[in-house]
């Protein structure tokens, strides 16, 4: 097997196949295969034997099982340095007159008058939303150490030759600083929309009743509200370092805007979410706002940047000293269009907000933790890389997916001709004073290539579709499609858009890196849910085969970005820690824990992918 700087590659000795290195004569008279009794045959200079000999022997069972368990974390996680101002001194930097208080949902309040920000405020703000579900339990749960038996590695990976295998990143090495870990979001993990003060967010529609399209809702999901401290243990124990997950905006703020109270039980909880973090050897990475901004906050009001500026404040003072890493925004990039009725014009709303909390943090908090935010990205490639058109259709998509944010924070450039140039759009040109308060406000790309996909032209032209606003295509005006020319799929298909097609990760590092030039690339989110894995029954399910290829796969490619491509990627955290709520379903599964939602107590059972994948980061991470 070839290794890394040695010899001759595999494929250079292709050119030598011979009929007699097959094993068959020029006129055919022996069959391959076929050896006379004790005649021996030499192997290929390749493999650990040099010959062999037919023989009989005595057979014997031998189940091919061994127990082997996995590495817990070493625990309390002990910072040696704070990233900002504990909140006795930063709470100084903080507005004047912040209210702080305590709200609780009573639905039969509403006509309570006791101010503008008063509990009958507070049940109004609930009048019009709810659900045909509850919660099944309103206190949190005490963790329980987590059973031996739970933390068995399942039967290992097959490979022909265990000890060279996938020889070409066999010395390869992630940085004893790589970050890895799992992700997650609190409008799909935590349930109790209304609980402690909630206030609704944008997502709480989902659902709601009279829920005739018979969508779920997320008042339950997966009851971390309450199983944070057993979900963190969980971590723990089976070995993974990193837990990235979201702050929900409307738990610290109920009413959103700016100059609103603030919900103590929203801080407690996620104070103490931070700390069980740390007890348990976890390092937070904490998400500002994870697709969840206020219901009655429109991300193109022009009081949205102010308004998340505010939110990230009560946020940061009170848990700057602990978190190390911060994530403004998820994928602000698809936020806006005509799937999400947000005009374009919040593209610069969005960034603005952004910025104003990178600048405070950085010049005002004196924070020395890491900022950025993460987009969405599936690359597009050209369907067919000779056609012009083609060509131009994937760089078009590209501008719109990430050039519409990346060019002003990592370039300091002007939003793509492509996009300006499209009618009707309602965007305008940001000014030369945005641009230098946009530029450089990300301490490194971060984002979600799930997949890959083609990029052709539409019927009728690009530029025809770009300057007709009824066409069914416009704004981006490009069809995506995972077929290739010669009608195959691009790789094995998921339950939803997400292909297993490791052919393209590199090609998703490269086109990032030398496009935007960032100091490092963090993969915030990667995944895979298989073909109706739900269906299946739960044995079945917890033997994820599929996701642990997609993840080894991704894995193993991203080691050639950076070793052969030159690409600086930080780290790598796997969509996502549970089976969630897939904004309105529980049928598309990401997790790499199965949740019981029958049971009244919402198991987690441990996926193989799990396993896995923490296997690969023991193998590769460097000592």
């Amino acid at each position: 097997m070839h290794k890394c700087g040695e010899g001759t590659p595999p494929q250079a000795v292709l050119s030598g196949i011979t009929p007699a290195t097959l094993g068959v004569e020029a006129h055919g008279v022996q069959p391959l295969g076929v050896v006379e009794m004790g005649q021996s045959r030499t192997a290929p200079a390749t493999c650990s034997a040099t010959s062999t000999t037919t023989k009989y022997s005595t057979f014997v069972f031998s189940a091919a099982t061994t127990s082997r368990y996995a590495t817990p974390l070493s625990a309390p996680l002990t910072l040696t340095t704070t990233y900002a101002p504990a909140f006795a001194t930063a709470s100084s930097l903080l507005p004047p007159n912040v209210t702080t208080t305590s709200y609780s949902l009573d639905r039969s309040a509403t006509t309570l008058q006791d101010g503008r920000y008063g509990q009958g405020a507070y049940a109004r703000l609930w009048q019009y939303l709810t659900w045909n579900s509850t919660m099944p339990f309103t206190t949190t749960v005490s963790p329980t150490p987590v059973a031996s038996s739970e933390l068995i590695f399942p039967p290992a990976l097959y490979t022909a030759c265990p000890s060279t295998s996938d020889s070409c990143v066999d010395c390869y090495k992630l940085p004893s600083n790589f970050i890895w870990g799992v992700a997650g979001s609190a409008f799909q993990i935590e349930g109790g929309l209304d609980f402690e003060g909630r206030g609704p967010g944008t997502l709480d529609v989902i659902g709601a009743l009279p829920n005739t399209q018979d969508a779920a809702n997320a008042e339950t999901a997966d009851m971390n509200y309450l199983l944070y401290k057993q979900d963190i243990a969980r971590l723990a124990a089976i070995g993974v370092p990193y837990y990235s997950f979201s702050i929900s905006w409307t738990r610290i703020l109920p009413f959103g805007n700016e100059s609103t109270p603030v919900n103590q039980p929203g801080l407690s909880h996620y104070d103490d979410v931070i700390n069980t973090c740390l007890q348990y050897g976890v390092t937070p990475i904490v998400t500002l706002q994870h697709a969840d901004p206020p219901l009655n906050l429109s991300l193109a009001d022009p009081a949205y940047p102010n308004a998340f500026l505010y939110y990230a404040k009560q946020v940061m003072s009170h848990y700057g000293d602990r978190v190390q890493h911060w994530v403004t925004q998820n994928e602000p990039n698809i936020a806006f269009g005509i799937y999400t009725g947000t005009p374009y014009s919040a593209a610069t709303n969005i960034m603005m907000g952004h910025a104003k909390v990178y600048h405070w943090y950085k010049e005002v908090l004196k924070g020395t933790g890491t900022i950025t935010l993460k987009f969405a990205n599936n690359l597009a490639l050209p369907l067919d890389s000779t056609n012009p058109d083609d060509v131009r259709a994937a760089s078009r998509y590209q501008d719109y997916i990430l050039g519409i944010m990346g060019n002003a924070i990592f370039l300091g450039e002007q939003y793509p001709a492509e996009i300006l140039n499209t009618t009707n759009l309602n965007l305008t040109a940001l000014t030369p004073t945005q641009l230098s308060y946009l530029n450089g406000t990300a301490d490194f790309w971060s984002f979600d290539p799930y997949t890959a996909q083609y990029a052709t032209s539409p019927p009728g032209g690009i530029d025809a579709c770009a300057a007709n606003s009824s066409d069914p295509l416009w704004p981006v005006c490009v069809v995506n499609t995972n077929v290739q020319q010669d009608g195959w799929l691009m790789g094995q298909a998921s339950y939803a858009y997400a292909y297993l097609a490791p052919q393209y990760v590199r090609q998703q590092f490269t086109y990032v890196w030398n496009t935007f030039r960032p100091s490092g690339i963090l993969v915030a989110e990667f995944g895979f849910n298989p073909w109706m894995e739900w269906s299946k029954p739960v044995v079945y399910q917890l033997y994820d085969l599929e996701r642990t290829l997609y993840y080894q796969e991704f894995l193993r490619e991203t080691l050639k970005a950076i070793y052969e491509d030159g690409v600086n990627v930080i780290g790598a955290l796997g969509w996502s820690v549970l089976d969630n709520d897939e904004f309105s379903s529980y049928y598309q599964q990401y997790g790499m824990q199965h949740v019981n939602r029958t049971n009244g107590q919402f198991t987690r059972s441990f996926k193989r992918s799990m396993f896995d994948y923490v296997d690969f980061f023991h193998q590769f991470i460097s000592a």
